[in-house]
């Protein structure tokens, strides 16, 4: 299988807050980042949903320096940058320093809907000269490679919903089979606009709960009623273990499988009892040489949709004969699109490293069609083998497995 690969830093941007502990701890005291949309006025776009969980900081604020440069970065790359800046700070490295091996370092950061808020704020008007690197999906990679100095494997992902998983599971195949020591992977999305939020309204996938934001977001709840769409970027340091020992880094988790099917089966539905996403689940835990009783902890792509919700609890009720603990964080983050497996692939990693299962917001009352145990409050517990869910528009799947070390 090649090489062992460990998780050695994290980074997160969400509506939490800029960082890994504002995140975490909202996470653990039961936080929601929703709220009215502030970055535009959605009456006046003709939409109806007024509720997102928006990343309360400007992204030029974040890193420690000036990286961040919003004269040719979208926002969806600025989120990228910030998150990578956090991670490889996290993992002990500087790429200023002589140790840095630029040409063993490899990016790999997805994206769904990428420059889309760019693409839509340049409609009808003159391009302006830095317009094309603001908004392609690529760029969110190129600025982190540029910014930390990454010249190994260089990737963007645009698998929907499944890019941040997806890009980490690539990520994990270039450490393992030597193109790169160390690869800076995730995801980043920021498609709270006019256009993005306008399409999720017009395909009736969002919550209609807008007199409470902060209970909008329900995944597996029988009161669910649709997705609350967030923003951010979530970006993992993967190393190859024996060079984490060399510097005497200290692993957060190890990845030890990854995964990924397509349904061929509906533009944006699951397959039916969530025959694609099972697939996917087996084949990451074989990848890790691992069985289903193994697993301690999931976290559950889960949205809080419907149809959604319900396919995911069957694949995992149809892999898993007594279902581990399933948390899905999209509750207080809400549903930040390519950037979402990402995000909750730092949030396992940390789970793992300090044995604590964060909850599920807003789950009170249980659904036949997601039975499944639930986690509503914070659990102190051992996780030696965690796996994390990812699907996107397309039928597209992932998943990762995570390992204490």
């Amino acid at each position: 299988m090649g090489r062992d690969v460990v998780v050695t830093g994290l980074g997160l941007v969400t509506a939490l807050g800029e960082t890994v502990e504002a995140t975490w701890q909202g996470l653990r005291d039961g936080t929601s980042g929703a709220g009215p949309i502030t970055r535009f006025d959605p009456e006046a776009a003709g939409i109806r949903s007024n509720v997102a969980c928006e990343v309360p900081v400007d992204p030029a604020t974040v890193p420690p320096d000036d990286r961040v440069d919003d004269r040719v970065m979208g926002r969806y790359a600025q989120f990228a940058v910030a998150a990578a800046a956090e991670a490889v700070a996290d993992a002990g490295y500087d790429p200023a320093d002589p140790d840095w091996t630029p040409e063993r370092v490899g990016t790999s950061i997805g994206s769904g809907l990428a420059g889309l808020a760019e693409i839509e704020s340049a409609a009808g008007e003159r391009p302006s000269p830095s317009f094309l690197v603001s908004a392609l999906t690529n760029l969110a990679a190129g600025h982190v490679s540029m910014c930390v100095d990454a010249r190994g494997p260089n990737r963007a992902p645009g698998t929907a919903c499944s890019a941040g998983t997806h890009a980490i599971a690539a990520a994990v195949e270039d450490v393992r089979h030597g193109r790169a020591d160390v690869v800076v992977a995730g995801g980043t999305d920021a498609a709270i606009s006019p256009l993005g939020v306008g399409s999720f309204d017009s395909m009736r996938a969002l919550s209609g709960r807008d007199g409470d934001p902060a209970a909008a977001s329900r995944p597996f709840d029988a009161d669910r009623d649709g997705l609350v769409l967030g923003e951010g970027s979530g970006v993992v340091v993967l190393e190859a273990r024996d060079h984490a020992r060399e510097r005497d880094a200290t692993p957060y988790a190890a990845v030890t499988g990854v995964g990924r099917t397509g349904d061929a089966h509906h533009v944006t539905r699951p397959a039916e009892d969530g025959t694609g996403l099972r697939r996917c689940i087996e084949r990451t835990l074989s990848d890790a040489g691992r069985d289903p009783a193994s697993v301690d902890h999931v976290n559950a792509h889960a949205t809080s949709t419907p149809v959604g919700d319900a396919r995911e609890a069957a694949a995992l009720r149809s892999v898993f004969d007594d279902p581990p603990p399933v948390t899905s964080v999209k509750g207080h983050l809400g549903h930040a699109l390519g950037a979402a497996g990402a995000i909750e692939a730092a949030v396992v990693a940390r789970s793992v490293a300090e044995g604590t299962i964060p909850p599920t917001l807003n789950y009170e009352t249980r659904d036949p069609e997601c039975a499944l145990p639930v986690v509503t409050d914070p659990r102190e517990t051992v996780t030696d083998v965690a796996v994390s869910t990812s699907a996107g528009f397309g039928g597209t799947n992932g998943a990762l497995v995570f390992e204490r070390v």
